[in-house]
């Protein structure tokens, strides 16, 4: 049987969350600079750097405690199930952040190369564009299902070894009974060999009782005639 128990995920899981929130407002804050070799975007950059390898050991992590979870059983399973639907959105978010980096770190680089080539020739800059990789797109959608497919071998895997505790619990609870009546009756035996017993206690205290009485009678009588014929 499974048991709740209100282990490290939540915390763990927040903490991902919030890290998640700040690199989405470092990228929005450098790309509003776009230019590589100011302070402050430098700066940012290294920032999310770190933030980007932190999160993605922390998603590792917290994938050994949903792990964890599955295999003791820990918590219900739809919590379990809940659990592994959201590492798998906090997976793919930081496939994204990662894929949003990249792309915006080419394309700041490549616009201010093309920025300056075109203001030494007199001319202005063309708009940057970020292309649409659409075999990514595919890759990501692919790596996707197969984490969804895996979360639901796992739950499958936990499911099919529930009903098997159910099962031996259920035998268990059956041998348990069968023992408990067993007991019942050995313990009626032992009540009627009880009363038996008491009542042959009786009777012999009560042949011992009228014993007594007529010895008494004649020890009197023996007295009497002591005391006459004397």
């Amino acid at each position: 049987m499974a048991l709740v128990d209100h282990d490290s995920w939540d915390i763990e899981y927040e903490g991902c969350e919030r890290l998640r929130h700040q690199l989405l407002v470092q990228l929005h804050q450098r790309q509003q600079l776009g230019q590589p070799k100011e302070k402050e975007y430098i700066q940012l950059t290294d920032s999310i750097k770190t933030g980007l390898e932190q999160l993605g050991k922390d998603v590792k992590h917290l994938k050994v405690v949903l792990d964890n979870a599955i295999t003791w059983e820990t918590s219900p399973q739809e919590e379990l199930q809940q659990r592994r639907i959201d590492w798998d959105k906090l997976t793919s978010q930081l496939r994204e952040i990662n894929q949003k980096f990249t792309n915006s770190t080419r394309s700041n680089v490549l616009g201010a190369f093309s920025g300056s080539a075109w203001q030494e020739q007199g001319r202005p800059p063309a708009p940057r564009e970020t292309p649409i990789d659409v075999e990514t797109l595919k890759l990501r959608q692919a790596e996707m299902l197969e984490d969804q497919n895996r979360g639901l071998d796992a739950l499958s895997a936990t499911i099919s070894r529930q009903r098997s505790l159910a099962t031996q619990l259920g035998n268990e609870v059956e041998d348990q009974n069968n023992i408990l009546d067993n007991l019942a009756n050995a313990m009626d035996r032992v009540e009627t060999g009880v009363h038996r017993e008491t009542h042959s206690i009786g009777q012999v205290n009560r042949r011992d009782s009228t014993w007594g009485y007529w010895l008494v009678i004649i020890a009197l009588f023996v007295a009497i005639l002591v005391v006459v014929f004397v």
